[in-house]
């Protein structure tokens, strides 16, 4: 079945003999004007409008919906809230008429893709007054300002916006719900996570079957501001033991299966500019972790079942971006020739659990790498002009970086780490920066009184997260679950000064013409910026 997704890309192709759904319909304009060429899916095969706006499919309906790939200039005329009703539910052995009414997007200077990682909320400390009163005003002053510059915003959320666990808890928090409390401003497209999938329901599809009821596809793709997306479902859930209205084990794993690999290969046929942006949205993470100065990476990819048979897919686009969650850390990675480049955010719930244990409190405001919680922004206008930045929640975009004098950074616990013992030679006198947005291709510059000193790219854990976290939760508890503990990134950047008393300036430029800059005065904070 995967050779076939690389080599057979026709449209229109019947899933089985046994497909027993006639599904027609019709694509057409607020003013009644048929639009032709545009691409309609039951989620297996794809067939294109005529010159009528008129199509046909005949499915065997186990998804239990059709959608349409919305082209650009154009978005649906129906609404649910502030989510885009592309899709619409079809019954088993029932035909069925289904028409999608589109209206024409206002002109703009460009679009604006606001990316948002594992909210993750489960109705526990406080995280729903978090979601209303903290995550929303923030993304929505983010979408106030763009559209100051004439851009049209939408958002996208990658995976895990509610907890399976908590759902099978009995705390009430479901799809639904989160849907009635994320009140951004502008059209949501949501990506399916492995908690987002019904903890009473076993089986991957049969998994997702609430998921499609409230959000409709769980895999699916859309046209706007010159780019195409495509929202990947690469979590397969198995959770077995659930039925009868019990919960099951909620396993899952990160795997591509063979029958969406073959729509994939479907769909991106239909992609006429391969140099154009190509957006693919997916919860788990694609690329291999980005490693510290002399590592070598194993495996470019990180995806086993399925995500070599994607890259293969996308071996004619020079311009894909990846969005994905999951990991709760920032890392930013790309392949060897940088066609794929990875954005794997950090989580906006920052550090809680994990969810097999009870929570200690609420949620610290970083994640495990240091990473502060917020989303990705991505600019781009016509012709497409790309522009990336991270943002944490309640920060501005200049805030980048956190940066710290290792001369006054103690941690006396060993059993929590070795790193920063009091009085080791290897740490005195150097600088540590934490640049959590740093991809390949970034620079790290770092100066004493105007003398560029040596940078070294480490592997290293984030000291400020064992002071705000792991520290007092020890003192608290006795012990901490490894859960919680800081992880090592690559994404850390050391200098040793020449003294104890002079200033050290860390100058980040990314690979979008921004330039970041931080000066930590020594003697002083052992850290700066919170």
């Amino acid at each position: 079945m995967i050779k076939s997704a690389l080599t057979a890309v026709i449209l229109g192709m019947a899933l089985s003999a046994n497909a027993e759904t006639k599904i027609e319909g019709r694509v057409y304009t607020t003013e009644g004007h048929p639009l032709k060429a545009v691409a309609v899916s039951d989620g297996h095969n794809i067939v294109m409008t005529d010159s009528k706006g008129r199509y046909s499919i005949t499915s065997a309906s186990d998804m239990g919906y059709v959608f349409v790939s919305t082209p650009n200039g154009y978005e649906p005329a129906t609404f649910i809230g502030n989510r885009p009703k592309f899709w619409q539910h079809i019954k088993p052995g029932q035909n069925t008429d289904a028409d999608f009414v589109l209206r024409k997007i206002p002109a703009s200077s460009g679009l604006t893709v606001i990316a948002v990682a594992d909210p993750q909320i489960a109705n526990r400390c406080g995280d729903i007054d978090r979601l209303r009163n903290l995550y929303v005003p923030d993304i929505n002053q983010t979408i106030d300002s763009v559209r100051k510059t004439n851009h049209d915003p939408i958002v996208i959320t990658l995976g895990d916006i509610i907890c399976d666990f908590f759902v099978a808890a009995g705390n009430g928090y479901t799809l639904d719900k989160f849907n009635s409390d994320f009140q951004v401003n502008a059209p949501v497209y949501h990506t399916m996570g492995n908690h987002d999938n019904d903890p009473f329901i076993a089986g991957d599809i049969a998994g997702s079957s609430t998921w499609h009821k409230v959000n409709g596809p769980s895999y699916y793709s859309f046209n706007r501001g010159g780019a195409h997306f495509i929202s990947v479902d690469n979590i397969v859930y198995v959770n077995d033991g659930a039925g009868n209205g019990k919960p099951g084990n909620r396993h899952s794993r990160t795997d591509i299966t063979d029958s969406q690999l073959e729509w994939i290969a479907r769909d991106l046929a239909t992609v006429k500019d391969k140099d154009a942006p190509l957006f693919i949205m997916m919860h788990g993470i694609f690329l291999s972790y980005p490693v510290a100065e002399g590592q070598k990476v194993k495996n470019i990819i990180r995806i086993k079942d399925g995500g070599a048979q994607l890259d293969s897919l996308l071996q004619d686009f020079t311009n894909v971006k990846v969005l994905s969650g999951h990991a709760h850390n920032n890392h930013f990675q790309h392949t060897p020739d940088g066609r794929i480049r990875e954005y794997n955010y950090a989580a906006t719930c920052g550090t809680w659990w994990p969810a097999k244990f009870p929570p200690y409190g609420p949620n610290t405001w970083m994640c495990l790498d240091g990473t502060p919680w917020g989303y990705g922004i991505w600019n781009f206008s016509q012709p497409a002009k790309l522009s990336h930045v991270y943002k944490g929640y309640n920060f501005p975009t200049s805030y980048q970086m956190r940066v710290y004098d290792l001369n006054h950074i103690t941690i006396s616990d060993t059993t929590l780490t070795k790193e920063y013992l009091p009085y080791q030679v290897k740490n005195q006198n150097v600088v540590l920066a934490n640049i959590w947005a740093y991809e390949p291709g970034c620079t790290v510059r770092m100066y004493e009184n105007g003398q560029e000193l040596k940078v070294q790219r480490i592997a290293a854990r984030d000291p400020l997260h064992f002071l705000l976290n792991a520290i007092p939760v020890k003192a608290e508890r006795g012990t901490i679950h490894k859960g919680l503990m800081p992880e090592k990134t690559a994404h850390m950047f050391r200098t040793t000064a020449s003294g104890t008393d002079t200033p050290v300036t860390v100058v980040f430029k990314d690979l979008y013409g921004n330039t970041f800059t931080t000066t930590i005065e020594r003697p002083g904070q052992p850290y700066i910026n919170r």
